[in-house]
């Protein structure tokens, strides 16, 4: 339940007694001070929003509302657990406000931005993971994205325009330190983590998607009902924003378009599909519309209007994804060709797959898109030298490759191993 002092006029206190009766309020109490009456009540989570607006004709009403759970205890005692059960979700003031008050300062958003791209930086440049996490920690991208999505759904227009512009602020002042850093330290090329990074599957979509979601479920949920840190939350949404920031920056740096096209792929695909599930989620669960309590003057179209371009970005982006084999599926490509070749490979009774693995370069090569094929194997066939084995298995595993049309030119690296103390020829 939620605890709400409003103070008013003398003699309008048993006015909002009756009201908040009517909404099933419990600890109803009434205190004179010297301007008015001070009403105290205690509601359910989902009637505070009604409760305000039938108050709402009392212009000199102020109102203070405590954005935490309060526990009621009222006759008859056997109801008890069922009282403190109450863990509905937030009514939709509380969450579209909530969401507000969590915006911060220009200062503070550049700031942790400032630390965050300093912390991917050096996690992308030393191949250090622990250290993108902690600037998925860090980075503010999780506020601008979930107030974006508050304002879509509310259908407030400016609201809209200040979030996404605080959300590229954000992002811009990522890429300009990582773009800075890489310079003073004379950055000439891509590390691995870089790579790795940039190689998107064909089913990257799923997670902005997830990110919004489980970003507006935190926001929507009663915080008793809540089993995951809204840190926790805010990290997920930044997961998918702060590696690609630190990518473009750096690649910037030393020219490779590759990595830069890569990044500001995910970051658009990110922003939109955030948009999108996280405004559906406070729109439907939290019932953050345009006739919500403080919020009426907010415009319908601003919603279809957001919901329509996210939806049309994201159909652009997987048309450009999926017609672009493999440039921007690198990731998913790679494991379906080491899928291929273990598959393969059990064909040959007497090859042994000790391990099998496929990964793209950084496409280094003009005109082609080398994906390295490693392969460790033993031969069991005491006839057939090694040599002739590697050629068997690179030729057959070549063109099953190439018969898949992956626009890939697979380049082979096979080693093979023999037990200490046999001789075998290799």
């Amino acid at each position: 339940m939620r605890e709400l002092t409003i103070k008013v006029a003398k003699g309008q206190g048993e006015e909002v007694i009756k009201k908040a009766k009517e909404k099933a309020g419990k600890n109803l109490t009434i205190q004179e001070v010297d301007t008015g009456e001070l009403v105290r009540v205690h509601l359910n989570n989902k009637a505070v929003s009604s409760f305000i607006e039938s108050i709402s004709y009392l212009e000199e009403a102020e109102i203070s509302l405590v954005p935490r759970g309060i526990i009621t205890l009222y006759p008859p005692k056997d109801q008890a657990p069922d009282q403190v059960e109450d863990v509905t979700y937030r009514s939709p003031i509380e969450i579209y406000l909530g969401g507000l008050q969590s915006v911060g300062s220009k200062f503070g958003l550049i700031s942790y931005s400032v630390a965050g791209g300093v912390l991917v930086w050096i996690g992308l440049y030393t191949n250090t993971t622990y250290l993108l996490v902690a600037a998925m920690l860090v980075a503010p991208f999780a506020g601008p994205a979930m107030n974006a999505a508050l304002a879509a759904a509310a259908g407030k227009a400016g609201l809209l325009k200040r979030s996404l512009g605080r959300y590229f602020l954000a992002i811009f002042t990522g890429i300009v330190v990582t773009f800075l850093l890489s310079f003073f330290v004379n950055q000439d090329h891509a590390t691995p983590m870089m790579v790795s990074v940039s190689h998107i599957s064909q089913i990257t979509l799923l997670l902005p998607l997830v990110a919004g979601f489980a970003g507006g479920i935190n926001l929507v949920q009663s915080e008793r009902d809540s089993l995951v840190a809204g840190a926790a939350v805010g990290m997920l949404v930044a997961a998918s924003l702060a590696p690609p920031t630190g990518l473009i920056g750096m690649a910037l740096n030393f020219g490779n378009w590759q990595l830069v096209r890569s990044g500001i792929f995910l970051l658009i695909l990110q922003l939109a599909g955030i948009q999108l599930s996280a405004a559906l989620v406070f729109r439907f669960l939290g019932k953050v519309t345009i006739k919500g309590v403080r919020f009426a003057s907010g415009r319908e179209y601003v919603f279809k209007l957001s919901m329509i371009m996210s939806v049309l970005i994201i159909a652009g982006l997987l048309y450009w994804q999926y017609s672009n084999q493999p440039v921007l599926q690198k990731a998913s490509l790679a494991t379906e060709i080491t899928d291929t070749m273990k598959a393969e490979l059990k064909k040959l009774d007497y090859i042994e797959t000790i391990e099998a693995n496929a990964r793209y370069t950084r496409g280094t090569l003009p005109n082609m898109n080398p994906v390295i094929c490693e392969l460790y194997l033993y031969n069991r066939n005491d006839s057939l030298p090694d040599e002739q084995v590697k050629i068997i298995v690179q030729n057959m595993l070549y063109d099953r490759i190439k018969e898949k049309d992956l626009n890939s030119s697979p380049m082979f690296d096979i080693t093979m191993l023999s037990y200490p103390g046999k001789d075998k020829t290799d």
